[in-house]
């Protein structure tokens, strides 16, 4: 096992087009699984492409990744909640951990920084929209400080279920008091 000092460390930066075939690789695991994303279907490398090319042109929508050792083991993407006034100070975060590398902590990591960034970002509030039986994504959620404001009921559609979808917020921190 590795001490601490020689463990590898997770960095986390803005995700580069190079990043397209990892993160559609880590999507399309969530999509098998099941459990992380309303999405049914995989995504296409030019999908994801385009996905991050959104993100490099939108100043208030970005994805992050959460690499060790230059291999990409996950990411968190903040995009405008709403465009209306009044609700476009709110953005919504997913996030998303390679298989071999949920339970380690990733998922934390990129959800700290997702809140610090939508701080600086000047966001107020981040929602998520989490399927209420993703238990270890409500897990996360708690543990950073998300609180559950409700539950929509047969909300999701995945095939020929309808599924629960718990709804869960974070208050964003003026930058002064972000972390």
């Amino acid at each position: 096992m590795a001490s601490p000092e020689i463990r590898p460390q997770l960095t986390i930066r803005a995700a580069r087009d190079t990043d397209a075939p990892a993160l559609r690789e880590i999507f399309n695991e969530a999509v098998e699984d099941g459990l992380a994303t309303f999405e049914t279907a995989a995504r296409s490398i030019e999908q994801q492409k385009l996905l991050i090319l959104a993100a490099q042109l939108d100043p208030l929508h970005h994805i992050l990744v959460a690499e060790v050792r230059n291999w990409v083991c996950g990411s968190v993407a903040i995009e405008k909640h709403d465009e209306r006034r009044g609700l476009d100070e709110m953005g919504e975060v997913a996030v998303f951990v390679r298989r071999s590398f949920r339970s380690y902590g990733v998922g934390r990591q990129l959800m700290r920084v997702a809140q610090a960034e939508a701080a600086r970002l000047g966001y107020r509030k981040l929602i998520g929209r989490v399927l209420a039986d993703n238990h270890d994504s409500l897990r996360l959620c708690q543990a950073t400080g998300w609180r559950t404001v409700g539950l929509h009921e047969q909300h999701a559609r995945h095939g020929d279920r309808l599924r629960d979808v718990t709804v869960v917020e974070y208050r964003v921190p003026p930058v002064s008091q972000a972390e």
